[in-house]
């Protein structure tokens, strides 16, 4: 929604005006004189809140900017969304004061600074790769630049092509840096392998990611910056080559979720200690909410509109983040259960051991990386908790389990199968579901 402060009456004159328009009527936009008044805020910098939006909105619909489905399918998504959420949390920790996340809209993400005033944008492909590092041919569509020959040999070659510049990522991104008139506008490459291209630092870009292709060695710029320039419009300047970044994350693509729950654990450990334990179920539930948003593709009539179809926004994430407070906390039901355990008469060095082994099976669920041999005795602790009830102490409980345990599973320390029965029972206890 686009609010002009003045309408535009002719002879120099304006009027008072706040009532929204829709930025897509043209009749309207024509009748209240509304593109002079564009004109104006462009020319002097001046960007109002819905102003901006409005820009976006009509970017976000501009057809073949955005990227559907494509050969990596499901996979690739997933990869897209796990690092949505890693992106999401990198600014949370960094406290951006808002954000707003727009996917499948301007490449396969697009962020803005803010869900109602909009003034800075970062358009975003991520992609993952299962082998290798991306070549200069499949990033830039064209043929890597000569070595260096002879005047007279370079007189006799042919001019390049830059047909297929568009189709590549970079073109892609340099389009879509190019469809914005006013936003300040950057546009990552993000993926999960390096870059083979040489840096003018001597170096290569596979290694010294993050960087911007304006750090590429001096032919490569120059043949870049030619073949980018050949989508702009006639009379265009040359692209700004610091505007266009490349990144890699250590995101794997067969496992995305352990360094986004790594990164979400650091978060919560100082924002909500109490509930760090709660990373990974919290990764997974942002996931989830993100994952069906930019499936319909439709064009948007209003910024709203987009924002309610493809968007994430700050808020969001910190509701998700308040919600953890109504999750239990089994960390301190475990310390609860040792104090008593303790005090009952079981021994400090077997509490102690039940402690750090408690600890080990936390990191475990935590990171996604419980090994599938021990899911028979968490199968078995499940079943005698079924099976067993317990009395006023904890004590004889325990070492009931710990009997029946052993039987079953000797290749286990006591401590180690004390900490398991443990962390089952609480959850039994707790959080059933």
């Amino acid at each position: 929604m686009l609010t002009p402060k003045h309408e535009y009456q002719g002879n120099g004159k304006f009027a008072f005006f706040t009532a929204p328009l829709n930025v897509t009527d043209d009749a309207k936009m024509e009748l209240l004189g509304l593109p002079f008044l564009v004109a104006i805020a462009h020319r002097e910098g001046v960007l109002t809140t819905s102003a901006g939006a409005a820009e976006i909105l009509l970017v976000a619909n501009k057809p073949g900017l955005t990227e559907t489905g494509g050969g990596h399918g499901a996979k690739g998504v997933d990869f897209q969304r796990w690092w949505a959420v890693l992106r999401m949390v990198e600014m949370e920790q960094a406290n951006e004061p808002d954000f707003l996340l727009l996917f499948e809209s301007v490449q396969d993400v697009t962020e803005l600074d803010s869900v109602i005033s909009p003034a800075r944008v970062r358009v975003y492909q991520v992609k993952k790769k299962d082998r290798g590092e991306w070549s200069w041919s499949v990033l830039t569509g064209i043929s890597s630049p000569p070595k260096k020959i002879s005047l007279k040999a370079a007189s006799k070659a042919a001019a390049p092509s830059f047909t297929t510049v568009s189709g590549s990522a970079l073109g892609k991104l340099q389009l879509s840096l190019g469809a914005f008139d006013t936003l300040p506008v950057e546009a990552y490459f993000i993926s999960n392998a390096g870059c083979d291209i040489p840096l003018a630092s001597g170096g290569n870009a596979a290694t010294s990611m993050p960087c911007s292709l304006a750090d590429f060695a001096p032919e490569h710029v120059h043949l870049l910056t030619q073949a980018l320039h050949s989508l702009c419009a006639p009379g265009s300047p040359a692209p700004d080559l610091t505007k266009l970044r490349l990144k890699k994350v250590a995101i794997h693509p067969d496992e995305p979720s352990s360094h986004v729950i790594k990164s979400a654990l650091d978060l919560l450990t100082v924002r909500s200690p109490h509930h760090a334990g709660q990373a990974a179920s919290f990764v997974e539930s942002l996931v989830t909410k993100i994952s069906p948003l930019g499936r319909h593709t439709d064009t948007c009539s209003t910024f709203d509109d987009l924002v309610k179809q493809r968007g994430f926004s700050k808020q969001e994430f910190m509701s998700a983040l308040g919600a953890l407070e109504s999750i239990p906390d089994h960390s301190a039901y475990l310390n609860d259960w040792l104090a008593q355990l303790q005090k009952e008469g079981m021994d400090f060095m077997v509490v102690t051991a039940m402690r750090a082994e408690a600890a080990r099976v936390v990191r475990e669920r935590l990171t996604g990386s419980t090994l599938s041999a021990v899911q028979p005795l968490h199968d078995f602790c499940d079943s005698w908790l079924d099976s067993n009830t317990h009395g006023p102490d904890l004590r004889p409980y325990f070492e009931a389990a710990l009997s029946a345990l052993r039987v079953e599973f000797s290749g286990f320390r006591d401590a180690e199968l004390l900490a398991r029965f443990a962390m089952r029972a609480i959850k039994k206890c707790v959080d059933p579901n």
